[in-house]
């Protein structure tokens, strides 16, 4: 062996695992960009991109890009229209800038996640960070979302991971304020809402003030609309709209309406009572918990990232309406948990599982009884319950 090959092979048993995670992440870039040119976001059969982005993308280029702010475009906050005006402005065509965004998108949220995951884990080492970065990037939710339905769900995801950090580092003026901005593109980020009460009442440590700037990060991407004479109440209004549209007690989503339901969104049910009943029954579930905890004394900063699942899975579980994607955060957060602790594996498998097989319903309209896979969500979710209530210790991802 020469001294060249020596030194070689020294260097690659040296650096072996940033050289494999390096390898890694160049095949997944491949994978976005072999994606990103040759498949067709209008090709499954059926698909938001055909009836919603790209008549929402021709009607802002018809009508001048950015002059189109003056009045609503779509169902979406002028965040979202301000996002799509810019886009028509880079020489690309509707699919081509969609992807571009949702690629970009998913390789920084890969990192916020990363990040994420490795302040809160104990022990500090390349593949605390590497693992989780990795996987995200070819989660089916988060490459499906970005890169086969041109869906915005990985935007406001990235926001969320910002402002976990930031609430976990106890900047809770930065932390809301950035929380603000993921709020601005999607009304999923409220599901954290209750998580924030529930930190606010068990750790007696920050000012509840600091949601002021919750108000402000979410302004932020919209000035641009107001600039253009929208009403200042207009980005309110959008957000109130959406949980309007559509009076159904799921629309295709595994979850608890789906447990007494034939045809998958519940439309033989009366929507108005049955959907007051599910947000007081929410309210109630969330409540009960947080009494629960306080009598406990439960250490929130210790189980800060089981807590935070359980809370937006509640919300995605039993609320009204609720579309198949919703889950997104849930999926994502017990990715972060497995990596945290392995014992969360079976139920990350378990719920990427059933994302997969309600995706694939979404394209091809297969499923007819949704009552199976919401049982098995059930159980899913009630293992998780009865780890934040009674074996947190057992569970747990900080080493004391």
């Amino acid at each position: 062996m020469t001294s060249v090959e020596n030194k070689c092979l020294s260097f690659v048993k040296k650096h072996f695992a940033v050289i494999t995670y390096c390898v890694l992440t160049l095949i997944i870039l491949g994978l976005y960009i072999q994606t990103g040119m040759h498949f067709d976001l209008s090709s499954p059969p059926l698909t938001d991109f055909n009836s919603y982005i790209k008549p929402w993308w021709n009607q802002i280029v018809s009508e001048g890009g950015f002059r189109s702010l003056a009045h609503p475009i779509g169902d979406y906050a002028s965040s979202y229209q301000t996002l799509m005006a810019w886009m028509t402005t880079w020489g690309l065509t509707c699919q081509g800038a969609v992807k571009l965004v949702g690629g970009i998108t998913n390789f920084v949220l890969a990192f916020a996640v990363a990040a994420f995951t490795y302040k809160v884990k104990s022990e500090k080492k390349l593949s605390s960070f590497a693992l989780p970065f990795l996987v995200t990037l070819i989660l089916p939710s988060v490459f499906i979302e970005s890169m086969i339905w041109g869906q915005c769900d990985p935007l406001y995801a990235l926001f969320m991971f910002i402002s976990f950090y930031l609430i976990y580092i106890d900047k809770w003026g930065w932390g809301f304020f950035v929380y603000g901005i993921s709020l601005s593109f999607k009304l999923e980020p409220i599901f954290f809402l209750p998580f924030i009460i529930m930190l606010y009442v068990l750790e007696h440590k920050h000012s509840i003030l600091n949601l002021g700037w919750t108000l402000l990060g979410f302004y932020l991407p919209n000035i641009v609309g107001l600039l253009h004479g929208r009403p200042f109440m207009s980005p309110f209004k959008a957000l109130v709209g959406q949980t309007q549209e559509y009076k159904f007690l799921s629309m295709h989503a595994i979850n608890f309406p789906q447990l007494f339901m034939t045809n998958g969104n519940g439309e033989e049910i009366e929507y108005g009572m049955v959907s007051t009943l599910l947000i007081v029954m929410t309210i109630c579930i969330l409540a009960f918990v947080l009494l629960f905890l306080l009598k406990e004394k439960y250490d929130i900063r210790s189980n800060f990232v089981q807590l935070l699942t359980w809370c937006i899975w509640t919300c995605y579980f039993f609320l009204p309406a609720m579309h198949e994607r919703y889950d997104f955060m849930v999926g994502l957060l017990l990715m972060v948990l497995t990596c945290l602790n392995i014992r969360y594996l079976p139920l990350f498998v378990g719920v990427i599982t059933l994302n997969m097989i309600i995706y694939t319903n979404s394209f091809f309209n297969t499923i007819s009884n949704f009552q199976p896979y919401a049982w098995l969500m059930f159980i899913l979710y009630m293992f998780m319950t009865y780890i934040v209530i009674k074996h947190p210790e057992k569970y747990g991802i900080i080493k004391k």
